[in-house]
């Protein structure tokens, strides 16, 4: 009975492998320039550039690899800058 009881163990542990991890969600799509990221465009590859934001829009600067948070808002503008401080990404979310 002994050489049964290792198997009978594993039994869970096999099944938990077998559950699919659940979908990612996906943040809705509200339009390709739903914050007006087209108009700031032309600043791509600019260093050191100042950016002038209507008041009433929200918008976040980060560089790559800073901690942001994953919500969704089409209204945002998000510029993201390189280490060097290149505008490298201009972004509605």
């Amino acid at each position: 009975m002994k050489p049964i009881l290792p198997v009978l163990m594993l039994v869970p542990l096999l099944a938990a492998g077998c559950v699919p991890e659940p979908e990612p969600e996906t943040p809705p799509v509200m339009g390709e320039d739903s914050c007006g990221a087209s108009r700031y465009l032309p600043l791509i590859g600019q260093s050191g550039v100042t950016i002038s934001v209507p008041a009433n829009v929200p918008y976040r600067s980060y560089k790559t690899g800073d901690p942001v948070t994953m919500d969704f808002s089409p209204s945002r503008l998000n510029f993201e800058h390189d280490k060097t401080g290149k505008l490298i990404r201009v972004s509605c979310g």
